[in-house]
């Protein structure tokens, strides 16, 4: 057995007769194993684990004697033996071990870095960044006033816009509408609705569609999106939108002269504009250019609807039409700006402030008993039609001259006529009537 005084003894004989000396636990009986000692010259000693294996001796250096004493050396040496008496080839399962090991590492190195990569993924390809990729998408359609539109709705999305926009269910986006429903807003739930459909109809076309953006692409690749959850949610009925307030010829008479006043600024330009041209889209109107007065037109870029490419929508400087334009364009170069519309010159007329321009008229007609029921921008456009039917304008003519959605084979595909000659026309009778509004306003007047 190896001792404190046997250790001693063999340290001092490695140093005097300068070779090994190996001392070990021999218990005297044939167990295939056992613990030694190996003493160097040098002074220093270490611990061996010596065992037999198809006749060959092989051994396991256990530490130093420095760092190990004799009974930690004999606990170190007893657990390899219970290894040899599974196995005599223990270098092999020490092998087996370490690779296991080591593997067990990879797997888990691996496994956290999926979880970590399945982490990032969640943030990256949630609803929210849904939605911020379908309103770049749309302002570089050039469809600015839907993208305004569908950032803005999309706040009521908060309380599940941070989750992946591959696990949004159809009953997450009901909750939604439930609570917009709830607050009486029925029209912002479907409008929300018709957004959050075409956002995941677009990553879902985008894989077989090289139109589509790579960043929709990305959701239905990488962020794991399969499904349109928005695709079977039901609309809420009576919330359409549809509305049929019609301004009467004294409100639309004492409107035009409300724009005209200095103080009406460039808001009351653009109104007079919209009505003058035939009720054209304030959007489209703000983001003309003097640049598109072209030929006596006024050419309009419509990008309203699923259009890849706006479609071109010259308007003829008819009469009222022209004159106003003029107005404009002289307005622009005063203030050196290439803007028909704007507030100073370098920054665009914006939509809001025109419509809060004729919200505040609408409340100061309202009050002085000209108006029974308020009315809004959108009213004005509606106005025209409505006026324009009554003259005997045809439907078509009035959808070219508008740029309402036209569709069918023949529209789409063959009819390429601009129709400038009943544009033309229709702005003719729209001119000669509201010039009647204000000869019988003057008849009026001359009677009281």
């Amino acid at each position: 057995m190896i001792t404190a005084l046997s250790i001693k003894s063999a340290l001092a004989e490695a140093k005097r007769d300068q070779k090994d000396v190996f001392i070990s636990d021999d218990t005297g009986q044939r167990v295939g194993w056992r613990l030694v000692l190996r003493c160097q010259p040098t002074g220093s000693a270490s611990w061996l684990f010596r065992y037999t294996n198809d006749g060959k001796r092989n051994q396991i250096k256990l530490g130093t004697l420095a760092g190990l004493d004799v009974h930690a050396a004999r606990a170190a040496a007893l657990r390899h033996a219970d290894t040899y008496n599974e196995t005599p080839d223990v270098h092999g399962k020490l092998r087996a071990d370490d690779a296991a090991q080591a593997a067990a590492l990879a797997d888990k190195a691996a496994k956290a870095a999926a979880e970590a990569q399945s982490q990032e993924q969640r943030e990256k390809y949630t609803l929210e960044n849904l939605m911020r990729t379908y309103v770049d998408y749309l302002s570089k359609q050039g469809k600015t006033t839907t993208a305004r539109d569908v950032k803005s709705l999309s706040k009521h999305l908060a309380t599940i816009a941070s989750k992946p926009a591959a696990e949004v269910s159809k009953r997450d986006l009901v909750t939604v509408q439930r609570v917009l429903l709830d607050a009486g807003k029925g029209r912002t739930a479907n409008k929300l609705r018709s957004f959050v459909r075409a956002a995941y109809s677009l990553v879902l076309r985008s894989e077989s569609d090289a139109t589509a953006p790579s960043a929709s692409l990305d959701f239905a690749t990488t962020g794991g999106v399969e499904t349109n959850p928005a695709a079977l949610l039901a609309v809420a009925k009576g919330f359409s939108g549809t509305k049929d307030r019609v301004l009467t010829d004294s409100e639309l008479c004492k409107l035009l002269e409300h724009a005209q006043k200095p103080e009406s600024g460039a808001a009351g330009l653009a109104v007079r504009a919209t009505i003058m041209l035939g009720g054209q889209r304030m959007a489209q109107l703000l983001r003309a250019k003097t640049t598109d007065v072209q030929d006596d037109f006024l050419v309009l870029l419509d990008p309203k609807g699923k259009r890849e490419v706006p479609r071109r929508h010259p308007i003829p400087l008819e009469g009222m039409a022209g004159d106003i334009i003029k107005s404009a364009v002289a307005r622009a170069k005063s203030l050196k700006s290439k803007l028909l519309f704007s507030t100073n010159g370098s920054v665009q007329l914006s939509g809001c402030t025109v419509s809060i321009y004729v919200s505040e008229v609408s409340a100061e007609f309202v009050e002085a008993g000209i108006s029974k029921n308020p009315f809004t921008l959108a009213d004005l456009r509606r106005t025209v039609e409505t006026r324009l039917a009554g003259m005997g304008v045809s439907k078509d003519h009035r959808a070219y001259l508008q740029s309402h959605g036209l569709s069918g084979v023949q529209t789409r595909h063959y009819d390429r006529h601009e129709y400038e000659m009943e544009k033309r026309d229709a702005l003719k009778k729209l001119h000669l009537w509201i010039e009647s509004l204000g000869k019988a306003k003057k008849t009026s007047a001359k009677r009281k």
